[in-house]
């Protein structure tokens, strides 16, 4: 086995960070997995997390950690230092939610409620983190993005440009914090569907402006439910994640799944007319053209 390390998690109430935190734990490293509200909105996740840990003999602990507010980043990361005799090795940052649906019918506030979560919830865990990291001389940060922090995609809009803005603000730091010892990895899956539900899904608020989009929604959603692609068992990530903290250097970007590692290979690897292409095909959400029925809707 491994060196043992002392890992801190965000986003443990949802599949991948619930899964990630199990897979560390049963590795024998120190876990402390954050819940945004543990007591109460995340209590079962949280009681199951240690019921698992009871059952299993395993070092799991949960922490209350809600990456909107920066006096709960900063409280977690004192409970761990408390809890480990200073020591952080590795942060894995999983919280985020998705606003999906046609850019138009996202409403500003909506989109800035996502980038606080995703963007800004990583900052403050990033600053919470580097200077006990920077101390020590060593350290691993681990970002966890989507394969749509490499592409764009129709109607997922709200969340690329999130996840977008994670990947940048990650490599960024890759450079800055890696002049003190710190090591920051990207990962990037795919879709996979979990009993957890993934990371949480809120729908777009502006109803008239989504109702004009309400042909091209039904037919993306019956081609993709159409489309035979592999369902990959979210146990991979978790397995990701743990090989991340425990290899002995982590690459910048570690893609998970075959739907992110087809969509990162179609964005890298075609001109931006064959992946425009691509994704038409795969979406079935062909461009206008005038004198053709466009199936638009209204407006």
């Amino acid at each position: 086995m491994s060196e043992t390390r002392f890992v801190l998690l965000s986003g443990c109430s949802s599949g991948f960070g619930f899964r990630a935190a199990r897979e560390l734990a049963r590795r024998g490293h120190k876990v402390f997995a954050g819940f945004r509200d543990p007591a109460d909105r995340n209590a079962d996740r949280a009681q199951a997390l240690t019921n698992f840990a009871r059952q299993g003999g395993y070092a799991l602990e949960t922490v209350r950690l809600d990456v909107d507010d920066e006096s709960s980043v900063r409280a977690a990361v004192d409970q761990v230092l408390q809890r480990s005799e200073g020591r952080l090795d590795v942060l894995v940052n999983t919280a985020a939610y998705s606003v999906m649906g046609p850019l138009e019918a996202c409403q500003p506030e909506q989109l800035l409620a996502e980038l606080d979560t995703n963007v800004v919830g990583a900052l403050r865990l990033f600053r919470a983190v580097l200077p006990v990291m920077r101390r020590a001389g060593r350290g691993r940060i681990l970002q966890v993005t989507s394969g749509l922090g490499r592409a764009a995609v129709p109607f997922m809009g709200p969340y690329g440009i999130s996840a977008w803005a994670q990947e940048c603000f990650a490599e960024v730091l890759s450079y800055e914090a890696g002049a003190f010892g710190v090591e920051v990895g990207i990962l990037e899956p795919g879709a996979y569907h979990t009993d957890l539900g993934g990371p949480a899904v809120k729908p777009v608020g502006d109803a008239d402006r989504l109702a004009i989009y309400e042909p091209q929604l039904i037919a993306f959603a019956e081609t993709l439910q159409a489309t035979d692609q592999p369902k990959g068992d979210p146990e991979e990530v978790a397995r990701a994640v743990a090989d991340a903290v425990e290899a002995e250097s982590v690459p910048l970007r570690t893609v998970i799944g075959e739907s992110a590692r087809e969509l990162v290979r179609l964005r890298t690897e075609s001109t931006t007319g064959e992946f425009k292409a691509a994704i038409i095909d795969k979406t079935g959400l062909a461009p206008f053209q005038p004198g053709r029925p466009s199936g638009r809707g209204r407006g």
